[in-house]
Parts: structure tokens; sequence; C-alpha cells
């Protein structure tokens, strides 16, 4: 293969998309971006580095329940997705945020995208677009109630309603009751396999586990741990101090028990967390007017969400110093690595 090609992973999807392509191919981006791309224009940039997403697009941020420290659940915007995050240049996490938004539709702004970037950078956090806004006032028990009606959705009196490729038999190295010790005190009713998917997620065993606490069910799932794909970009530090580092900088003063690293004798570390309902349903590929200012509106508000993790880290104020320097010359030193990016992702999809 040619150097300057990257190496997508293609899923078995009849009908790929840049889109899907790119947010499947999280690990081919930091490959990339070490050993193909051409960085000069960003070379002003790069020396400034902190904790990164890894992975920001428009899937991973979302709104969900989450306990503050010493405090009740309340409804939060939040990074829902850590498996790729770690230390990297913030304007690499930043151009793969933008690879991801443009990926959706060509005809999404990067300047806004910039803006409300450089807003959060300054720790200005900007106001939600309404349909967020709506969730964030939603009360959490009526989250709640909905987790319990998928649970309820997927399940019958006996357990799991299984089907091929969706929700199979469990039949793992890891006995039921290992998994059972690790929900002390709940009441499991059954235990399941997710299949394996292509992507970034690839070969990674998931197990869900459904729990009942005498009125209600919901869904807890075990997603086997797998080193960040940001690490082909540079090293990470071990597993605790990584973690400690990343719910720091993208889940300050919150509760990291809803979204733990757990360690199973003899199968190593899995992730623990609820089997969340998605709230916000991205139209990837829907050119309907509505639907179009929804991307373009959550896309900047992730974007300053994204600004808000890299400023509160200590480098960052250096790093806004020099992109506010010269604005304009940060928007020109990105705009042709994220164009060459998006360009092979097309060609790959064209030659195959």
């Amino acid at each position: 293969m040619n150097a300057s090609v990257p190496h997508f992973i293609r899923s078995d999807e009849r009908r790929e998309s840049v889109s899907k392509l790119v947010r499947s191919n999280t690990g081919e981006f930091w490959t990339h971006m070490k050993r193909r791309a051409d960085l000069s224009s960003l070379e002003p940039y790069l020396p400034f580095e902190g904790v990164l997403a890894g992975d920001p697009h428009l899937g991973n941020f979302s709104v969900m329940p989450v306990k503050a420290v010493g405090g009740a659940r309340k409804m939060r915007f939040v990074d829902i997705d850590f498996d790729d995050a770690g230390r990297g240049p913030f304007v690499l996490d930043f151009v793969r945020y933008l690879i991801a938004s443009k990926s959706i539709r060509k005809q999404i702004k990067k300047r806004p995208l910039e803006k409300s970037y450089l807003a959060g950078l300054a720790g200005k956090a900007l106001k939600p677009p309404k349909s967020v806004r709506d969730l964030l006032a939603m009360p959490v028990s009526q989250y709640d109630e909905m987790a319990a009606q998928y649970a309820e959705h997927h399940s019958s009196t006996s357990g799991f309603i299984l089907k091929k490729n969706g929700i199979e038999p469990y039949k793992g190295k890891i006995a039921r009751s290992t998994i059972e010790r690790l929900f002390a005190g709940e009441t499991i009713i059954d235990v399941a396999r997710r299949p394996e998917v292509s992507g970034g997620s690839e070969g990674q065993l998931r197990i869900w586990i459904l729990i009942s606490d005498g009125q209600s069910r919901r869904i807890m799932e075990l997603k086997q741990y797998a080193k960040p794909t940001i690490a082909g970009y540079r090293p990470q530090p071990p597993v605790p101090q990584w973690l400690k580092e990343v719910r720091r900088a993208f889940w300050p003063g919150l509760d990291g028990s809803a979204y733990d690293l757990v360690k199973i004798p003899g199968a190593g570390l899995f992730w623990r967390r609820e089997k969340h309902v998605s709230l916000i349903d991205v139209p990837y590929s829907s050119g309907k007017g509505r639907n179009i200012a929804f991307v373009e509106a959550l896309a900047a508000y992730d974007a300053n969400v994204l600004g808000l993790a890299h400023g509160r880290q200590p480098q960052a104020r250096r790093y806004r110093a020099e992109i506010e320097k010269d604005p304009d010359a940060f928007h020109d030193a990105i705009n042709p690595v994220v164009k060459a990016y998006l360009a092979l992702a097309r060609k790959n999809l064209r030659d195959k």
C-alpha cells in the first residue's frame, strides 16, 4: 500500500458513508497523523499538549444522568466515550473533530466551529441549542423510566430476548459467578453477549447484564478495555493515571463510578457502565433543512465543550495565546490537514 494512503477499515454495511468511515477509524487517524500526514502548517500549535477526547464527534457527546462528587444525579452534557482519550497535541484533537463534523456534511462551515472552540479555550461556556436545553431540563426520573422501558423492550420474563447479531447467548470464559460479584446487592436476571463489531470496537468483548431492583429493570454493560488508539500517536501513562487524567479533563467534579474500569481476574480490565438511552439522534445522512440546522448548532456546541475541556488544562493558556495572535492563520493552518484527510477518506470509498 502507498505510504500516503491511510489503511481504512471498512464496515460490513452496504451503504457506507464518509462519516461512518471516519468515525470507525479513529486508530487510523492517529497513526496517519504520526507517520504520514503533512503537519508542517500546524507546527506553531503542536507543542501544546494535554488530555484529548481522542475521538471527538457529534455522537460522542450527549446528555446523561451523572452524579457530582458527593451530590445527586443530574442531567449533564458530557463526553460519553473515553475509549480513545489520552495525551496529545490539543490542535490534533480539534482537527479530528473538524474532520468528523465536515464528513457529515460538506456545507458545515469551519469558522463557526473554530469560534466556539476558542470561546471554550477561554473558559466561556456557550448556551446549548434548544433541543439540548430541553434534555438537560429532563427529570432524572423520566430518564430512568426510559432506560427501564429500553430494558423491558429487550427482555422477557426469563431474560434477554436473543437474536443473532443482536443479543446472543453468553458463552465466555468469565464465569457468571464472577460477573455477579461485580454487581453485589443487585438481582441479576440474565447475562448475554453483544456481537463484536467492526471499526474502533472490533475484537472487544461486550457483556450485557440484565438487572432488576424489584420494580424495574436496567441493562449494565461490561466492555473489554483496549489501549486507546491515541497511543498510536504517542505513548500513554499507566492506566490508573491515564483514567485519572481523562476524568479530570472531561468529567471534572463528577463521580466516575458511572463510567469505571474494573479488573476481572484472568480476563483483564473492563469498562463497567450502564447501557444508556441515546437521547440525541444525530441525523448523519438527512438532507432536511431542520436536520441540517440541528447538526450545525450541535456541532458548534460540541466544539465549545471540547474547547472547555482543553481550556482547563495547564498548557491551554499558551496554546490559546498562540491562536489569538492570528485566528486567520490558525484557520489557514488547519484547513489543508482537514481537507487532505477527508480527500483520502472519499478516495477510499470510491476505490472500494
